[in-house]
């Protein structure tokens, strides 16, 4: 037999794609905070409004939250995201002919739209691409991108805006990401809950039944909103599930504000201008991405037959010493001292958020799956959303001068949320105990979801 650490039928493409469009993701979500400033001397408004353009961006996404759930669990995943890759580069290059702050606005709320529908597709999928022993390596691979593609589009952002403009931002790092589409429309798509038995055609990499027709019901909207709600209650039914939303959307929340915000704070609490400081913010959340995610992979596949409920012990102690180390990097102390702290924080929270995905995939069955990671990205937006404008907020109440201006204090702003983290990984560790039952709820469902769909694939099946 195969070594465990075999990635399947499907191989390393599927995660591999995958965590390519959750990158391209990132990138699109990266570029603002990197002439950030450089857009609000263009445009003119203030940290609270620019908050808000963090915030919309989420908001906006609440539209259509629980309905991409559905689809992700009744309709062909890949076509889907497909489709909503190939108009982020559209909305990119409409974003840098943009005249005025609510114009702007405007296009950034679209923007929201799309990686609402992405998400719940996307990790639906990798749960049914991937056995639960590699699982660690899958999600944390996808987990890592977006975070990756911030770092990624702030920094080429930085550079750009410098050299050419914030409208050149836009145009040269947001539109090429939109060519992934045509590799997404070619991935295979994977039966549900296809991984969560014990098939050994696919430790062996033996030929296996085509997949199964997608689930297209033509049902009236009515009917389809009621599917809907009682797969929301299902999902919500799960009590393991409830903490790792909790802790998903805190965690998630503070590093979308840090990731907003970083390159203003460099830039308003340090010597450095605005390229070194956008190269600064985007080194440090890529650092803490890689390292993060890559070792949280791997050591909740190794940890998960010798640990009860491993994925969230990793997860709330992580997230506890994250924390611990972030909060006394916004009190005034050298560079020296902020920026590697910064950085093994963000590895830390970063990572905590790879098991938590992985332990959404184990305690949910298959079926709704989708409608899971939907109301996990849900509370995760709103977290998102507030968070910017929350630390935009604080700021604007205590004002320093800067180059002869006087502007918000970014320090007591993060001060004021990153207590939070604390609660969320309090949350998860104590939601441990409901995971080993919880589990194996979710695998009969989901096998039997599987012995279902092969035999309708047979000659003769229902």
């Amino acid at each position: 037999m195969a070594d465990r650490t075999h990635w399947g039928r499907y191989g390393r493409r599927p995660a591999v794609v995958l965590s390519l469009v959750a990158m391209v993701d990132g990138i699109d979500r990266g570029i603002l905070p990197g002439v950030l400033t450089k857009v609000q001397d263009d445009l003119g408004f203030s940290d609270t409004r620019a908050g808000f353009l963090g915030t919309v961006f989420i908001l906006t996404g609440f539209l259509v939250m629980l309905p991409a759930g559905y689809l992700a669990d009744r309709y062909m995943r890949t076509r889907i995201i497909a489709v909503v890759l190939a108009s982020w580069g559209a909305m990119s290059a409409i974003n840098a002919t943009v005249r005025s702050y609510w114009q702007f606005l405007g296009v950034r709320a679209a923007l929201g739209v799309g990686e609402t529908v992405d998400n719940p597709a996307s990790q639906s999928l990798l749960a049914d691409y991937y056995r639960p022993e590699v699982r660690g390596r899958a999600f944390a691979l996808q987990r890592m991108a977006p975070i990756v593609g911030a770092a990624s589009g702030t920094i080429l952002a930085g550079v750009i805006g410098e050299q050419l403009g914030w409208r050149w931002a836009f145009l040269v790092v947001g539109v090429p990401g939109s060519l992934l589409a045509l590799a997404m429309w070619r991935v295979p798509e994977s039966k549900r809950g296809d991984r969560d038995g014990s098939d050994t055609s696919d430790i062996l990499g033996l030929p296996v039944p085509a997949t199964a027709p997608t689930i297209t019901p033509s049902t009236p909207l009515r009917e389809r909103a009621a599917d809907l709600l009682v797969d929301v209650r299902k999902a919500l039914a799960v009590p393991t599930l409830r903490s790792v939303m909790i802790g998903t959307a805190i965690a998630a929340g503070a590093l979308q504000g840090l990731g907003f915000w970083a390159t203003a704070f460099y830039e308003r609490h340090s010597t450095l201008d605005a390229d070194r400081a956008a190269g600064i913010a985007g080194g440090i959340i890529l650092v803490g991405a890689l390292g993060g995610t890559l070792v949280a992979g791997r050591l909740i596949d190794r940890m998960r037959d010798r640990v009860e409920g491993a994925p969230m012990l990793i997860a709330g102690v992580s997230q506890l010493v994250g924390a611990a180390i972030l909060m006394p990097t916004f009190l005034p102390v050298p560079l020296w001292v902020r920026l590697p702290g910064q950085a093994v924080a963000v590895a830390l929270i970063v990572g905590g958020l790879v098991p938590l995905a992985v332990m959404t995939s184990e305690v949910v069955p298959a079926a709704i799956r989708g409608a899971a990671f939907s109301l996990t990205t849900f509370l995760a937006a709103l977290a998102g959303a507030t968070s910017p404008l929350t630390i935009g907020f604080v700021a604007d109440r205590f004002k320093i001068p800067i180059d002869g201006e006087m502007k918000g204090d970014l320090a007591k702003g993060f001060l004021a949320m990153t207590p939070l983290i604390f609660v969320g990984a309090t949350v998860v560790l104590r939601g441990r105990r409901h995971v080993t039952a919880d589990i194996a709820a979710a695998t009969a469902a989901s096998g039997e979801l599987a012995a279902a769909t092969r035999r309708g694939s047979e000659p003769g099946g229902a």
